[in-house]
């Protein structure tokens, strides 16, 4: 211990060695010592004439701020500097009860990084304040507000329809995920309507709201009547998303929302929700349309080549069978090919 003591003290001193070699040095041997003790030898940094001690004195303040220094953390809130303020701001959690206080002074900084920091920091500390970031000008810190109720256990509906209807696509967007991560929320139905209403009017943000609506897995009479539009969308990622999601469910589950998608005429959506799946009903599907001539080719085509290799059921692949004589010259071609990838 008396020893440690002895070279943190000597390591300090190398601090206002002229030498800068021996400087940076002694700048890295106290965070390898790791000592909060050394934060006080870092103070005077914050002016040096260099930029990379003053960058290392703004990390050690950071890193080894405690209780004791809260005149530390005033005087930085009232620094000229917007990097001192954000420090203060970092720190004025660990300096006890005037930490709010602190705070509340820089809430409407000229500096925006100044103002984010002192909004995110006082929001982890008093939740009181959560109300009043969602009424902000500032996209970025009702986005702050949003990451802290995330955190919590409970929050109220009507907070939620608040974000909800918010004029930013950006905190919608939040919203959305933030209700996705409740599940005791949105399947109460109580925000169909104003899901429904995002996905119609937001583009950028549809497949989050459509998503969630599948994953509530139940059906109702505005959902349903909407669905069948959103399910023409031959985009790539809203495919990918919805495949995704309806593969995690049970399909007896969500009937009324396959039958909607088989009836769609987006060929795509229909060949990557059976791509993978293995279920009596995803049999019954494929039967039906490998058997409907009205169907496109390709799709036929298509839901064969997933079975490549695959030693389906009797009924199944006699149909593909009975396909090698098809006047559809891809379907005939197809189904040959599948007799050979089984043999």
């Amino acid at each position: 211990m008396a020893s440690g003591g002895i070279v943190l003290k000597a390591t300090i001193r190398q601090l206002n060695n002229k030498d800068v070699r021996l400087r940076r040095r002694a700048v890295r041997k106290l965070f390898e010592l790791d000592d909060p003790v050394a934060i006080d030898a870092f103070v005077p940094l914050l002016n040096d004439e260099d930029e990379w001690f003053r960058g290392k004195a703004l990390i050690a303040i950071q890193r080894w701020a405690s209780m004791k220094d809260l005149d530390l953390a005033e005087r930085l809130s009232n620094s000229d500097k917007p990097e001192e303020r954000i420090l203060a701001c970092r720190i004025a959690p660990v300096v006890g009860k005037s930490s709010e206080r602190i705070l509340t002074r820089m809430l409407d900084d000229e500096n925006n990084l100044v103002k984010q920091n002192a909004w995110k920091n006082i929001l982890e500390i008093n939740e009181d304040f959560i109300e009043g970031a969602l009424e902000n000008n500032d996209v970025g810190i009702r986005s702050l507000a949003i990451e802290r109720i995330q955190s919590m256990d409970e929050v109220d509906n009507d907070t939620l329809k608040k974000i909800l209807s918010d004029d930013s696509s950006r905190i919608r967007k939040k919203a959305i995920n933030l209700l996705k991560s409740k599940p005791e929320k949105y399947s109460s139905g109580e925000f169909d309507e104003i899901i429904i209403k995002i996905a119609e009017n937001d583009d950028r943000i549809q497949v989050d709201a459509l998503i969630m609506l599948i994953e509530s897995g139940k059906e109702n009479e505005l959902f349903s009547r909407k669905i069948p539009i959103w399910l023409e969308n031959e985009d790539p990622m809203m495919i990918k998303l919805i495949a995704e999601t309806i593969e995690q469910k049970d399909w007896l589950e969500i009937n009324w929302l396959i039958k909607k998608i088989i009836k769609s005429s987006n060929d795509k959506l229909i060949s990557r929700v059976l791509r993978r799946k293995k279920s009596v009903e995803a049999d019954e599907i494929r039967k039906e349309i490998l058997l409907d001539e009205t169907r496109d080719a390709v799709i036929r085509s298509r839901i064969i080549e997933d079975l490549f290799g695959k030693k389906h059921n009797e009924e199944i692949t006699k149909i593909i069978f009975d396909l090698e004589n098809n006047n559809q010259k891809s379907i005939s071609e197809t189904a040959k090919m599948y007799r050979e990838s089984i043999s």
